[in-house]
């Protein structure tokens, strides 16, 4: 009996059950509003025009608590030769969450965490020029998004391997203003 049909089978069951589970959204740090962060950021060129910004910084205080925006298994938690923690989680439709700028991390690799567990705390990034408490946080595609390729984009091709945390985290404010409104109106 010829097992590579059956072992194809089986990786694309796999891959497909990762588009299948649910993806929850909840802001990274407790109390966050879109005004925290900019918008424009993502996707921005840092000075010099290499080292293009993925993500959003979401400033804070020191020590506050920074949350899982979605249900995944933490597949990374550590500190790096600078003296930063991050932490990658690996959350539904194959996309890894990446948390940066944590002053104390509370999960460990191989976990699992739920949407709105505490992973860490902020701390204040140790290379940069102004130190400010913040949270990195970028989300990046396993599989590309084809269908998010803009050719005005400053990163080109890599940008298909990114999603947009600004548009990922107010879709899901506005999608719960929405739901809370319709329950609202649902009550008169």
């Amino acid at each position: 009996m010829n097992k590579k049909p059956l072992l194809l089978l089986l990786a694309l069951t796999i891959y497909m059950i990762g588009y299948w589970i649910p993806e929850d959204r909840h802001v990274p740090v407790e109390g966050a509003q879109p005004y925290d962060w900019s918008a424009n950021a993502a996707y921005a060129y840092k000075i010099g025009g290499s080292n293009a910004l993925k993500g959003i910084n979401i400033f804070a205080n020191n020590g506050t608590p920074v949350e899982a925006t979605t249900s995944g298994l933490v597949l990374y938690s550590d500190k790096d030769s600078q003296g930063e923690s991050s932490v990658w989680v690996l959350g539904a439709k194959w996309r890894l969450h990446h948390y940066a700028n944590l002053e104390k991390v509370s999960v460990k690799p191989a976990s699992w965490v739920k949407t709105g567990e505490k992973i860490g705390t902020i701390g204040t990034p140790t290379q940069s020029k102004t130190p400010v408490a913040n949270l990195y946080y970028s989300i990046r595609s396993l599989p590309p998004l084809v269908t998010e390729w803009k050719a005005g984009q400053p990163l080109g091709l890599e940008q298909v391997f990114y999603v947009n945390p600004h548009e990922f985290l107010t879709a899901y404010q506005n999608d719960s203003l929405e739901s809370g409104v319709d329950k609202a109106q649902g009550q008169h």
